[in-house]
């Protein structure tokens, strides 16, 4: 008898590891992230973008490799922050107050055919530091709404763009 609960405890451990390892194949997705522009006469530019669930970075891209592109595989059915980094010339803002103000991002979100599933939201300032002549101005977006959450097994392309008013 006690072979035979041996047995069956084994076979329940090795299908919640086998369910464990093969799950996350099927609740993820996956997206190709691009910053467009580059910099101008000034310097301003897309500095920084990155992925973010759960406090855990998902990804990251750099103003050396956006037009690149990245891929990023994040979990499904889970609020995905995105955050961005935008370098702005300090001609353009006397203050972290009016660096905020001057910039914009905005992020639109697509399924791979082309279908707009975020239309150019424009994403959240929450902060701006002075650093050697430039404004790091930051901002985000969370993408939480449960219509449109990231579906599994789905490839989603995200652009990022700036504006920066003068």
């Amino acid at each position: 008898m006690k072979t035979k609960q041996k047995l069956v405890f084994a076979t329940i451990i090795a299908t919640c590891l086998m369910f464990a390892l093969v799950f996350p194949l099927f609740n993820m997705t996956n997206f190709k992230v691009f910053a467009s522009g580059t910099s101008d006469l000034y310097g301003d530019r897309i500095y920084e973008v990155s992925i973010w669930q759960n406090s855990t970075m998902k990804g990251n891209i750099t103003y050396n490799n956006y037009t690149l592109g990245i891929q990023v595989n994040v979990d499904a059915q889970v609020l995905t922050r995105f955050n961005c980094t935008v370098k702005l010339n300090s001609s353009f803002a006397s203050s972290t107050n009016d660096a905020l103000t001057n910039t914009r991002v905005y992020l639109n979100i697509t399924y791979t055919n082309g279908t707009v599933v975020i239309d150019t939201v424009e994403m959240t300032d929450y902060s701006a530091n002075f650093l050697d002549n430039f404004y790091y101005v930051k901002s985000y977006y969370d993408w939480n709404d449960p219509t449109v959450h990231p579906i599994a097994g789905t490839t989603y392309y995200s652009n990022f763009r700036y504006e920066v008013y003068r």
